[in-house]
């Protein structure tokens, strides 16, 4: 099955503090919980919550917002005879500002990196 990614509390926190605010559904509370309105209830970063959106939407904010462009590539391990991800940054020049320097297991582990490192870095 699949579900949506939300982004964790940590980049939940920062997207607040760098002016994220759209009416979501889900949010995080004080304590760190992810939460989901009921249906026709929408949060708003002007609460004591945290609002949750997917990785997704928060790396388009990134995009539309502040002009900044996050790459996710694979990457075949030749020793492990796996894959894993690497992230790099872009701005809207197409110069690279941010660039991994380990391996991600996941695509969403990625994410989250790079989008930790745009908030805290580049904005």
């Amino acid at each position: 099955m699949i579900t949506e990614d939300y982004v964790s509390f940590e980049i939940a926190k920062l997207l607040k503090e760098k002016g994220f605010d759209e009416k979501l559904q889900h949010y995080y509370d004080t304590d760190g919980i992810l939460v989901r309105c009921r249906r026709g209830v929408y949060f708003s970063n002007k609460s004591n919550a945290f609002i949750a959106p997917t990785i997704q939407m928060a790396m388009k904010w990134l995009r539309e917002i502040h002009k900044i462009f996050i790459d996710i590539s694979p990457t075949y391990d030749e020793v492990e005879k796996t894959i894993h991800f690497i992230w790099q940054i872009f701005d809207s020049n197409y110069d690279v500002v941010g660039d991994c320097e380990i391996f991600y297991g996941k695509y969403e582990t990625a994410c989250e990196a790079a989008l930790k490192y745009s908030l805290e870095n580049l904005i």
